[in-house]
Protein backbone atom coordinates (compact mmCIF):
# COMPACT_ATOMS: atom_id res chain seq x y z
CA UNK A 1 0.00 0.00 0.00
CA UNK A 2 1.15 3.18 -0.86
CA UNK A 3 0.65 7.13 0.81
CA UNK A 4 -1.05 9.46 -1.75
CA UNK A 5 -1.04 13.30 -0.17
CA UNK A 6 -3.78 14.63 -2.09
CA UNK A 7 -4.24 18.82 -1.90
CA UNK A 8 -7.35 19.91 -3.09
CA UNK A 9 -9.25 23.27 -1.94
CA UNK A 10 -12.96 22.02 -3.13
CA UNK A 11 -14.22 19.72 -0.55
CA UNK A 12 -16.61 18.13 -3.43
CA UNK A 13 -13.00 17.00 -5.58
CA UNK A 14 -10.79 16.03 -2.66
CA UNK A 15 -13.86 13.68 -1.31
CA UNK A 16 -13.84 12.14 -5.02
CA UNK A 17 -10.25 12.04 -5.59
CA UNK A 18 -9.36 10.42 -2.09
CA UNK A 19 -11.93 7.66 -2.87
CA UNK A 20 -11.34 6.54 -6.57
CA UNK A 21 -7.19 6.69 -4.52
CA UNK A 22 -8.45 4.35 -1.92
CA UNK A 23 -10.87 2.51 -3.94
CA UNK A 24 -6.82 1.34 -5.78
CA UNK A 25 -5.64 0.18 -2.47
CA UNK A 26 -3.65 3.26 -0.99
CA UNK A 27 -3.73 5.31 1.79
CA UNK A 28 -5.00 8.82 1.50
CA UNK A 29 -3.75 11.79 3.64
CA UNK A 30 -5.76 15.00 2.63
CA UNK A 31 -4.26 18.45 2.82
CA UNK A 32 -6.59 21.33 1.74
CA UNK A 33 -4.11 23.83 0.46
CA UNK A 34 -0.68 23.95 -0.65
CA UNK A 35 0.95 25.17 3.04
CA UNK A 36 -0.86 22.30 4.87
CA UNK A 37 0.30 19.62 2.02
CA UNK A 38 3.76 20.64 2.17
CA UNK A 39 3.26 20.43 5.91
CA UNK A 40 1.83 16.61 5.80
CA UNK A 41 4.86 15.89 3.03
CA UNK A 42 7.24 16.76 6.05
CA UNK A 43 5.96 14.80 8.05
CA UNK A 44 5.72 11.60 6.39
CA UNK A 45 7.15 11.20 3.22
CA UNK A 46 4.35 10.65 0.14
CA UNK A 47 4.86 7.98 -2.47
CA UNK A 48 2.54 10.66 -4.45
CA UNK A 49 1.51 14.37 -4.46
CA UNK A 50 -1.56 14.86 -6.38
CA UNK A 51 -2.31 18.39 -6.37
CA UNK A 52 -4.49 21.13 -7.89
CA UNK A 53 -2.99 24.22 -9.11
CA UNK A 54 -5.32 27.04 -7.80
CA UNK A 55 -5.19 27.16 -4.25
CA UNK A 56 -4.84 29.42 -1.13
CA UNK A 57 -1.84 29.36 0.93
CA UNK A 58 0.46 28.44 -1.82
CA UNK A 59 -0.55 26.99 -5.58
CA UNK A 60 -0.02 23.82 -6.82
CA UNK A 61 3.09 25.13 -8.78
CA UNK A 62 4.29 26.70 -5.84
CA UNK A 63 3.77 23.46 -3.63
CA UNK A 64 6.30 21.75 -6.07
CA UNK A 65 8.83 24.17 -6.27
CA UNK A 66 8.99 24.07 -2.37
CA UNK A 67 8.90 20.16 -2.09
CA UNK A 68 11.59 20.19 -5.46
CA UNK A 69 13.98 22.14 -3.28
CA UNK A 70 14.31 20.29 -0.23
CA UNK A 71 16.28 16.92 -0.45
CA UNK A 72 13.52 14.17 0.90
CA UNK A 73 11.10 15.34 -0.70
CA UNK A 74 12.71 16.28 -4.25
CA UNK A 75 12.31 13.03 -5.66
CA UNK A 76 8.39 12.24 -4.89
CA UNK A 77 6.47 11.91 -8.16
CA UNK A 78 3.82 15.04 -8.59
CA UNK A 79 0.55 14.70 -10.04
CA UNK A 80 -0.49 18.49 -11.01
CA UNK A 81 -4.62 19.34 -12.19
CA UNK A 82 -5.48 22.67 -13.44
CA UNK A 83 -8.12 23.88 -15.54
CA UNK A 84 -5.43 26.20 -16.66
CA UNK A 85 -2.47 25.58 -17.79
CA UNK A 86 0.26 26.96 -15.63
CA UNK A 87 3.42 27.94 -16.85
CA UNK A 88 5.90 25.21 -15.73
CA UNK A 89 3.80 22.52 -15.34
CA UNK A 90 5.90 19.93 -17.31
CA UNK A 91 8.18 20.46 -14.18
CA UNK A 92 5.76 18.18 -12.92
CA UNK A 93 5.59 14.11 -13.94
CA UNK A 94 2.14 14.68 -14.93
CA UNK A 95 -0.36 16.89 -15.94
CA UNK A 96 -3.59 16.61 -16.22
CA UNK A 97 -6.35 19.35 -17.25
CA UNK A 98 -9.64 19.89 -15.55
CA UNK A 99 -12.58 18.41 -15.86
CA UNK A 100 -10.42 14.87 -14.81
CA UNK A 101 -11.88 11.82 -17.14
CA UNK A 102 -11.81 8.99 -14.13
CA UNK A 103 -9.79 6.38 -16.14
CA UNK A 104 -7.25 8.81 -16.92
CA UNK A 105 -6.85 9.73 -13.77
CA UNK A 106 -7.04 6.51 -12.26
CA UNK A 107 -4.06 5.36 -14.97
CA UNK A 108 -1.83 8.23 -14.19
CA UNK A 109 -2.02 7.65 -10.43
CA UNK A 110 -1.21 4.27 -10.87
CA UNK A 111 1.68 4.69 -13.10
CA UNK A 112 3.49 7.11 -10.94
CA UNK A 113 3.22 4.56 -8.43
CA UNK A 114 4.73 1.95 -10.35
CA UNK A 115 7.30 4.42 -11.45
CA UNK A 116 8.14 5.61 -7.77
CA UNK A 117 7.91 1.86 -6.72
CA UNK A 118 10.67 0.43 -9.72
CA UNK A 119 12.99 3.45 -8.92
CA UNK A 120 13.04 2.01 -4.88
CA UNK A 121 13.94 -1.21 -5.75
CA UNK A 122 16.33 -0.50 -8.59
CA UNK A 123 17.93 2.16 -5.92
CA UNK A 124 17.44 -0.12 -3.11
CA UNK A 125 16.57 1.02 0.91
CA UNK A 126 15.63 4.84 1.07
CA UNK A 127 16.31 7.18 3.63
CA UNK A 128 12.30 7.49 3.93
CA UNK A 129 12.67 5.52 6.49
CA UNK A 130 15.23 3.82 9.12
CA UNK A 131 16.09 0.46 6.93
CA UNK A 132 19.29 0.42 6.73
CA UNK A 133 21.51 -1.13 9.22
CA UNK A 134 22.50 2.20 10.94
CA UNK A 135 19.03 3.57 10.95
CA UNK A 136 17.61 -0.18 12.69
CA UNK A 137 20.14 0.41 15.32
CA UNK A 138 19.66 4.11 16.34
CA UNK A 139 16.04 3.15 16.47
CA UNK A 140 16.45 0.10 18.76
CA UNK A 141 18.68 1.78 21.24
CA UNK A 142 16.26 4.90 21.12
CA UNK A 143 13.18 2.61 22.87
CA UNK A 144 15.87 0.26 24.91
CA UNK A 145 16.89 3.66 26.55
CA UNK A 146 13.27 5.20 26.51
CA UNK A 147 11.98 1.55 28.18
CA UNK A 148 15.12 1.28 30.65
CA UNK A 149 14.33 4.64 31.79
CA UNK A 150 10.65 3.80 32.63
CA UNK A 151 11.88 1.88 35.58
CA UNK A 152 14.17 3.93 37.70
CA UNK A 153 11.68 7.26 36.59
CA UNK A 154 8.49 4.90 38.35
CA UNK A 155 10.43 4.50 41.63
CA UNK A 156 11.65 7.84 42.23
CA UNK A 157 8.07 9.12 41.45
CA UNK A 158 7.09 6.88 44.09
CA UNK A 159 9.34 7.09 46.68
CA UNK A 160 9.00 10.85 46.36
CA UNK A 161 5.18 10.53 47.01
CA UNK A 162 5.82 8.55 49.78
CA UNK A 163 8.18 11.49 51.12
CA UNK A 164 5.88 14.23 50.50
CA UNK A 165 2.73 12.41 52.07
CA UNK A 166 5.13 12.26 55.69
CA UNK A 167 6.25 16.02 54.53
CA UNK A 168 3.10 16.75 54.85
CA UNK A 169 1.96 15.29 58.30
CA UNK A 170 5.10 17.40 59.83
CA UNK A 171 3.60 20.47 58.01
CA UNK A 172 6.88 21.86 56.78
CA UNK A 173 6.42 24.14 54.21
CA UNK A 174 9.65 24.27 52.67
CA UNK A 175 10.21 20.96 52.63
CA UNK A 176 6.64 20.40 51.05
CA UNK A 177 8.03 22.55 48.48
CA UNK A 178 10.67 20.94 47.35
CA UNK A 179 9.25 17.62 47.20
CA UNK A 180 6.63 19.11 45.41
CA UNK A 181 9.20 20.61 42.95
CA UNK A 182 11.10 16.92 42.63
CA UNK A 183 7.70 15.07 41.47
CA UNK A 184 6.99 17.98 38.78
CA UNK A 185 10.51 17.16 37.57
CA UNK A 186 10.21 13.96 37.02
CA UNK A 187 6.40 14.26 35.85
CA UNK A 188 8.27 16.13 33.19
CA UNK A 189 10.66 13.55 32.54
CA UNK A 190 8.22 10.82 32.55
CA UNK A 191 6.33 12.95 29.70
CA UNK A 192 9.70 13.39 27.84
CA UNK A 193 10.39 9.60 28.12
CA UNK A 194 6.67 8.57 26.56
CA UNK A 195 7.08 11.12 24.35
CA UNK A 196 9.89 9.84 22.31
CA UNK A 197 8.34 6.25 22.58
CA UNK A 198 5.77 7.29 20.65
CA UNK A 199 7.28 9.32 18.67
CA UNK A 200 9.45 5.91 17.66
CA UNK A 201 6.56 3.55 17.15
CA UNK A 202 4.46 6.54 14.55
CA UNK A 203 7.67 6.61 12.93
CA UNK A 204 7.93 2.64 12.72
CA UNK A 205 3.93 2.62 12.27
CA UNK A 206 3.76 0.41 14.96
CA UNK A 207 1.34 2.69 17.05
CA UNK A 208 -2.64 1.25 16.54
CA UNK A 209 -5.32 3.49 17.70
CA UNK A 210 -8.06 1.51 19.63
CA UNK A 211 -11.43 3.20 17.33
CA UNK A 212 -14.50 3.80 19.30
CA UNK A 213 -17.95 5.74 18.32
CA UNK A 214 -17.78 8.85 20.49
CA UNK A 215 -20.08 11.69 21.04
CA UNK A 216 -17.43 14.87 20.67
CA UNK A 217 -19.27 17.71 22.38
CA UNK A 218 -19.34 15.97 25.75
CA UNK A 219 -15.51 14.90 24.83
CA UNK A 220 -14.79 18.45 24.99
CA UNK A 221 -16.71 19.47 27.18
CA UNK A 222 -14.90 17.00 29.31
CA UNK A 223 -11.18 17.99 28.67
CA UNK A 224 -12.28 22.11 28.86
CA UNK A 225 -13.24 21.62 32.30
CA UNK A 226 -10.29 19.61 33.15
CA UNK A 227 -8.22 22.36 31.84
CA UNK A 228 -10.22 24.94 33.93
CA UNK A 229 -9.89 23.01 36.80
CA UNK A 230 -5.87 22.58 36.03
CA UNK A 231 -5.31 26.36 35.20
CA UNK A 232 -7.77 28.09 36.81
CA UNK A 233 -6.22 31.63 36.43
CA UNK A 234 -6.57 31.08 32.47
CA UNK A 235 -10.22 31.46 30.50
CA UNK A 236 -11.18 28.35 28.41
CA UNK A 237 -14.17 28.83 26.44
CA UNK A 238 -15.62 26.48 24.30
CA UNK A 239 -17.78 27.33 21.07
CA UNK A 240 -19.68 23.96 20.06
CA UNK A 241 -22.94 24.92 18.76
CA UNK A 242 -23.66 22.25 16.07
CA UNK A 243 -24.53 18.72 16.82
CA UNK A 244 -22.35 16.35 15.20
CA UNK A 245 -22.72 12.70 14.82
CA UNK A 246 -20.48 10.38 17.16
CA UNK A 247 -16.77 10.00 15.57
CA UNK A 248 -15.03 7.00 15.46
CA UNK A 249 -12.14 7.88 17.05
CA UNK A 250 -9.20 6.73 19.87
CA UNK A 251 -10.41 9.05 22.26
CA UNK A 252 -7.06 8.80 24.43
CA UNK A 253 -5.10 9.64 21.67
CA UNK A 254 -7.25 12.66 20.93
CA UNK A 255 -6.96 13.88 24.01
CA UNK A 256 -3.53 13.95 23.90
CA UNK A 257 -3.35 16.11 20.60
CA UNK A 258 -5.49 18.61 22.14
CA UNK A 259 -3.98 17.87 25.53
CA UNK A 260 -1.07 19.35 23.65
CA UNK A 261 -2.54 22.30 21.62
CA UNK A 262 -3.70 23.52 24.89
CA UNK A 263 -0.78 23.75 26.84
CA UNK A 264 0.99 24.83 24.25
CA UNK A 265 -1.73 27.91 24.00
CA UNK A 266 -1.50 28.14 27.68
CA UNK A 267 2.35 29.15 27.24
CA UNK A 268 2.12 30.82 24.56
CA UNK A 269 -1.42 32.96 25.51
CA UNK A 270 0.94 35.70 26.75
CA UNK A 271 -1.57 38.63 29.01
CA UNK A 272 -4.51 37.58 27.08
CA UNK A 273 -5.33 34.69 29.33
CA UNK A 274 -7.62 33.14 27.24
CA UNK A 275 -8.19 30.06 24.97
CA UNK A 276 -10.43 29.45 22.22
CA UNK A 277 -11.68 25.67 21.77
CA UNK A 278 -14.29 25.55 18.98
CA UNK A 279 -15.97 23.05 16.39
CA UNK A 280 -17.24 23.73 13.22
CA UNK A 281 -18.63 21.36 10.77
CA UNK A 282 -17.55 20.61 6.51
CA UNK A 283 -18.52 18.26 4.04
CA UNK A 284 -17.29 15.46 5.43
CA UNK A 285 -15.12 16.80 7.80
CA UNK A 286 -15.60 18.12 11.76
CA UNK A 287 -12.75 20.87 12.30
CA UNK A 288 -11.66 21.35 16.13
CA UNK A 289 -9.57 24.35 16.71
CA UNK A 290 -7.45 25.45 19.82
CA UNK A 291 -7.17 29.27 19.54
CA UNK A 292 -5.09 32.18 21.78
CA UNK A 293 -4.13 35.41 21.48
CA UNK A 294 -0.43 35.36 22.63
CA UNK A 295 2.21 35.82 21.16
CA UNK A 296 2.13 33.92 18.06
CA UNK A 297 5.20 32.05 15.83
CA UNK A 298 7.37 33.51 13.82
CA UNK A 299 6.39 33.34 10.30
CA UNK A 300 10.10 31.90 9.61
CA UNK A 301 8.78 28.82 12.04
CA UNK A 302 5.41 28.39 11.71
CA UNK A 303 5.92 25.63 8.23
CA UNK A 304 8.42 23.59 10.66
CA UNK A 305 6.38 23.81 13.89
CA UNK A 306 5.58 19.86 12.95
CA UNK A 307 8.66 18.65 12.22
CA UNK A 308 10.38 16.20 14.98
CA UNK A 309 12.43 18.23 17.72
CA UNK A 310 11.19 21.61 16.10
CA UNK A 311 10.62 24.33 18.36
CA UNK A 312 8.99 27.85 17.13
CA UNK A 313 10.48 29.88 20.01
CA UNK A 314 13.84 30.27 21.45
CA UNK A 315 13.46 29.15 24.71
CA UNK A 316 14.71 25.71 24.76
CA UNK A 317 13.52 25.15 28.63
CA UNK A 318 9.37 25.26 27.70
CA UNK A 319 9.37 21.37 25.70
CA UNK A 320 11.25 18.61 23.61
CA UNK A 321 10.13 19.68 20.70
CA UNK A 322 8.00 16.10 19.81
CA UNK A 323 4.64 17.53 21.05
CA UNK A 324 3.35 18.79 18.09
CA UNK A 325 4.93 16.05 15.69
CA UNK A 326 3.10 13.43 17.69
CA UNK A 327 -0.30 15.26 17.59
CA UNK A 328 -0.06 16.06 13.22
CA UNK A 329 0.81 12.14 13.42
CA UNK A 330 -1.96 10.80 15.12
CA UNK A 331 -4.42 13.38 13.49
CA UNK A 332 -2.97 11.33 10.14
CA UNK A 333 -3.71 8.17 11.66
CA UNK A 334 -7.50 9.31 12.18
CA UNK A 335 -7.33 10.11 8.85
CA UNK A 336 -7.54 13.31 9.32
CA UNK A 337 -5.03 16.36 9.56
CA UNK A 338 -3.90 19.17 12.15
CA UNK A 339 -2.73 22.92 10.63
CA UNK A 340 -1.83 25.47 12.24
CA UNK A 341 -1.78 29.45 11.04
CA UNK A 342 -0.72 32.62 13.28
CA UNK A 343 0.06 36.26 13.26
CA UNK A 344 3.15 37.27 15.16
CA UNK A 345 1.78 39.04 18.46
CA UNK A 346 -1.71 38.08 18.23
CA UNK A 347 -2.07 34.61 18.43
CA UNK A 348 -2.34 31.25 17.06
CA UNK A 349 -4.96 28.61 15.94
CA UNK A 350 -4.33 25.13 15.28
CA UNK A 351 -7.02 23.52 13.47
CA UNK A 352 -7.59 19.47 14.19
CA UNK A 353 -9.48 18.42 10.83
CA UNK A 354 -11.05 14.63 11.63
CA UNK A 355 -13.39 12.38 9.08
CA UNK A 356 -17.35 12.58 9.34
CA UNK A 357 -18.32 8.58 8.97
CA UNK A 358 -21.84 8.80 7.63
Amino acid sequence: MSLVLIAEDEEALLEVFSEVVEDLGHRVVRAHNGEEALLLARTETPDLVVSDHMMPRKTGMQLLHAMRSEPALSDVPFLLLSAARPQGREAAQTFLAKPVDLTTFEQAVSQALQHRLAARQEAGPTAREPSNALGLAREEMLNWVAHELKTPLSSARLNTQLLLRKVHKRGIDDERRSAEAVLRQLDRMNGLVTSILDASRLADGKLELKLQPTELTPFLQELVQEWRELQPEMDFSLRAMEQVEPLMMDAERLRQVLNNLLSNAVKYSGTSRHVEVGVAINPGLVLVHVRDWGVGIPASALPHVFDRFQRADEDRGRGHGLGLFIAAALAKLHGGSLSARSTLGEGSTFTLRLPRRN
